[in-house]
């Protein structure tokens, strides 16, 4: 595999990165802070089209995949990383290898999930076909290429299912998403690993998310059913008291009331954190100024002093240009240049004739001049940024005016219309009540038909995904035959305490699969029912296990270490498990934070030089001052780590 990343400014010193992974183990090392998780989520990125979701919540494959590959997404975790002037050149190429076919996949960082170029070779017959978004006759061939061809060469029944598949099974990343606890998501990654076919898998996503959507819409519905009825008794309450009721619920006006006033709330906000953003930048733009103006009155004074001195007169603009022009600066007379060089020879102002002092050595004004020269190229460079954000932010801030301005004009035109029925809240004459009350019962057996045939759609689809989930148990329990030995191996490895897991099928109106783990022959059914640390590396254990039953050849991880949670004795013992799993030929590209981890260095001495990698995070980008401050430390830990895999 090889990552290249280009004109990414968060990493300061190698804004442009490339790195090769040539062993088994690949580990980016680095301080808090430095990015590590953010060269995860661009490989992933680069990969899919999609930035992981920390806060996973599967309903289906097509869903979170839409979700997490929205343009508006991807340009908001990346806007905080990389630089205004950098946004349109920023991109991410990844080459990805297997035993007869290489990929390279290239997406710019602000084009959302397009690619941006696609290239194939066949080592079979040497032939290469690259396309991209310029040479390509339709829009999109980049793009559908690829996913093509990444679904022949991983099995899936669609790119949707590969993306699943490579954010909850083949990363684990800083969201700390525990796949054994989430039964949605396991769900679909059981029928992936262990049915016959992916596309046998894609129907059963389906049917599974379908008849959920059924019965949370009978729910829905069947509260609105309550709701209803709730009113109708408010209303048969008043007519018992033999009291005019109201003529309307004005549940209608009230609820679009509220809604108007939320649209009108939300676009002040917005607006408000568009003024403030558009402030903040011109407060910066104006101080920006200023200090450049400073600095270049500074510059004039330090170069007033110079002129004093015989040897610096021949600096002035003027001089300089009339010399080097032989055309005088301030008549535009032809051929003085002989005349101003004679009198600088004899010591005298060309302008005045004045006797100038004598030239002393003013290397210190020149070094001085030459500094503050470079500090004001500096700040114009900083202010032509802050120009083109502060651009960027009153189109949006012009945008965000209009939204509020409809918005309110929405509201106060509601309000003109029906604010004093709303205000007043009365009904009218008796009679309008029995009329509103048999209204609401015709509405509330309505709502009463409507969640009924939900329901009766939602076990249709109940029977219909029956028949999956028993292929589905059928082929776990061969499949299990290699599956749960190799996840006890690599969990016993970390946890040192005899694991099983047994494949749990929900019955009744319910659906879906889950692994009850064992731990010493004590049932966890819930997460909190293992301490942080050991739920992790369990985890990990499980996505280790899943991801070499699915892969015909090398199954990869990618791996945010979540070491930081272990007491030192752990920490070893995950090191163990991560090489237990390279060992089997297995990939893992792993950040670790740079300490005295066990993990890492017992890992190392396990992998030495020739089964593991180590990059430096410190190469590419700068320490914080309090990360300076240690530096020391950092090295220290680097130098603990050769020593180990040497």
């Amino acid at each position: 595999m090889r990552v290249a990343l280009e004109n990414f400014s968060l990493y300061t010193i190698q804004p442009n990165v490339e790195v090769r992974l040539v062993r088994d183990v690949f580990c980016l090392m680095g301080a808090n802070g430095l990015g590590k998780s953010t060269f995860l989520n661009t490989l992933n990125f680069g990969i899919t089209g999609a930035v992981p979701d920390p806060d996973r919540k599967f309903l289906s494959a097509s869903e979170y995949f839409v979700e997490t590959s929205r343009l508006d997404r991807i340009e908001d975790y990346f806007s905080g990383r990389i630089s205004e002037e950098l946004r349109s050149v920023a991109s991410v190429t990844v080459e990805l290898e297997w035993t007869s076919t290489t990929i390279v996949v290239k997406r710019n960082i602000f084009s959302g999930s397009k690619v941006a170029s696609f290239a194939i070779t066949d080592r079979a017959d040497g032939s290469t076909r690259t396309v991209t978004e310029v040479d390509a006759e339709d829009a999109g061939v980049p793009q559908k290429r690829y996913e093509d061809e990444m679904r022949r060469l991983t099995g899936v029944a669609d790119f949707a299912q590969f993306v699943f598949l490579f954010h909850f099974v083949n990363t684990f990343d800083e969201g700390r998403h525990l796949l054994m606890w989430d039964r949605n998501a396991l769900t679909n990654a059981l029928y992936l690993a262990f049915g016959a076919d992916p596309a046998a898998a894609k129907i059963a996503d389906k049917l599974q998310h379908d008849m959920k959507r059924e019965d949370s819409r009978a729910r829905n519905v069947r509260f609105s059913a309550r709701h209803v009825t709730s009113r109708i008794d408010q209303l048969v309450k008043l007519i018992d008291k033999a009291e005019p009721g109201d003529e309307e619920t004005l549940d209608a006006l009230q609820k679009h009331n509220l809604l108007l006033q939320d649209r009108h709330a939300a676009a002040e906000s917005r607006l408000r954190n568009k003024q403030s953003e558009r402030r903040d930048a011109d407060v910066k733009r104006i101080d920006l100024n200023a200090r450049l103006t400073e600095l270049q009155i500074e510059y004039r004074r330090l170069f007033s002093s110079r002129v004093q001195q015989a040897g610096s007169v021949s600096h002035h603009p003027a001089i300089r240009a009339t010399l080097t022009e032989d055309r005088c600066a301030v008549c535009g007379t032809h051929h003085t240049a002989a005349l101003v060089q004679a009198k600088l020879d004899a010591g005298h102002c060309p302008l005045c004739d004045s006797v100038l002092n004598a030239s002393e050595d003013d290397s210190d004004a020149v070094q001085g001049l030459r500094y503050i020269d470079g500090k004001i190229i500096a700040l114009q460079e900083e202010l032509k940024t802050i120009s083109a954000v502060s651009q960027r932010l009153g189109s949006e801030l012009s945008m965000a005016e209009a939204e509020e301005a409809a918005a309110q004009q929405s509201l106060a035109e509601f309000l003109e219309g029906n604010g004093e029925r709303i205000s007043a809240g009365q009904a009218g004459e008796f009679s309008a009540v029995k009329k509103e009350i048999a209204k609401l019962e015709k509405e509330r057996d309505e709502f009463r038909d409507l969640s009924a045939k939900h329901y009766a759609k939602r076990d249709e689809l109940r029977e219909k995904l029956r028949g999956y989930e028993t292929t589905l148990k059928q082929h776990y329990e061969r499949g299990s035959l290699e599956f749960v030995p190799r996840f006890r191996d690599l969990a016993e490895e970390f946890i040192g305490l005899p694991i099983d897991v047994e494949l749990e099928h929900q019955q009744g109106n319910a659906a879906g699969f889950g692994l009850k783990l064992s731990m010493a022959g004590v049932l966890r059914l819930r997460s909190d029912e293992v301490s942080e640390s050991q739920r992790f590396f369990i985890d990990i254990a499980l996505r280790m296990a899943l991801a070499e039953h699915m892969s015909d050849g090398p199954a990869t991880l990618l791996i945010d270490t979540p070491e930081g949670s272990l007491d030192i004795a752990y920490e070893a013992r995950a090191g163990s498990m991560f090489s237990k799993f390279a060992e089997a030929g297995n990939k893992i590209l792993m950040t670790a934070n740079i300490k005295s981890s066990e993990l890492v260095l017992n890992l190392a001495k396990l992998r030495k030089h020739q089964g593991m990698q180590v990059v430096r995070m410190t190469d590419w980008t700068d320490l914080s001052e309090v990360q300076q401050s240690g530096e020391q430390l950092f090295l220290a830990a680097y130098s603990d780590i050769e020593a180990a895999l040497n």
